[in-house]
């Protein structure tokens, strides 16, 4: 009794399973295994390790410090121009024409050096917002090259070594949290150091750029 029981439930069973495939040809559904999914050759670089090796940024940055030094000994002149004209003003008898022009031109010193610390200022941001843009373009160019002649499918922004920062709120911690890329990264996959030789060898061999 208990054995034709369970045939009966293995026979309906097989019928269902009959039924199934044959409306899965009925309705183009394939029921053959899907061919496994192409492999994808991923790559990481670290950006900042790679702007910080460039030969470019080095050597330009260096020309923007000896420019910021040259004129830092100019705001230095004025400054002690400034210095010289209080202690004028303070020697000079209160109520003379003597001291109402000095500390005019103490006045007229201290806007001058405002303006000018300010102007010099602007001029190194934009001269390094220039480098680093165009060390920037440099790198992405790199990066494509290397990964095109070693095979990568992919390069992403390797992060996965940067440490949370200490003593933030819980919505700067949680907006730098959601911004983690990369988790874990193998060396193997680091092309870093192939892009910052490339560059460097591609900067040598075209001179220095200006």
């Amino acid at each position: 009794m208990k054995s034709g029981w369970l045939n009966g439930r293995l026979a309906m069973a097989a019928v269902l399973t009959l039924g199934l495939v044959g409306a899965a040809h009925v309705y183009g559904v394939s029921t053959a295994p899907r061919p496994p999914a192409p492999t994808t050759a991923v790559a990481v670089v670290d950006v900042a390790k790679i702007m910080l090796g460039m030969e470019l940024v080095k050597t330009e940055s260096a020309k923007l410090k000896a420019d910021f030094d040259t004129k830092q000994k100019s705001l230095d002149g004025m400054q002690k121009k400034i210095k010289d004209l209080a202690e004028q003003v303070k020697s000079a008898k209160d109520g003379t024409q003597e001291k109402r022009t000095l500390a005019f031109e103490q006045i007229k010193a201290e806007a001058e050096l405002k303006m000018t610390g300010e102007l010099f200022q602007r001029q190194l941001n934009l001269a390094q917002g220039d480098l680093y843009k165009q060390a920037f373009l440099e790198v992405t160019a790199a990066i494509d090259q290397v990964a095109k002649q070693n095979g990568y499918h992919l390069v992403l922004r390797n992060d996965a070594d940067v440490q949370l920062p200490a003593n933030i709120s819980g919505t700067d911690m949680e907006a730098f949290i959601a911004n983690q890329r990369v988790f874990y990264a193998d060396s193997s996959t680091d092309i870093t150091e192939q892009v910052v030789t490339l560059l460097n060898n591609q900067f040598k061999a075209g001179g220095k750029k200006k």
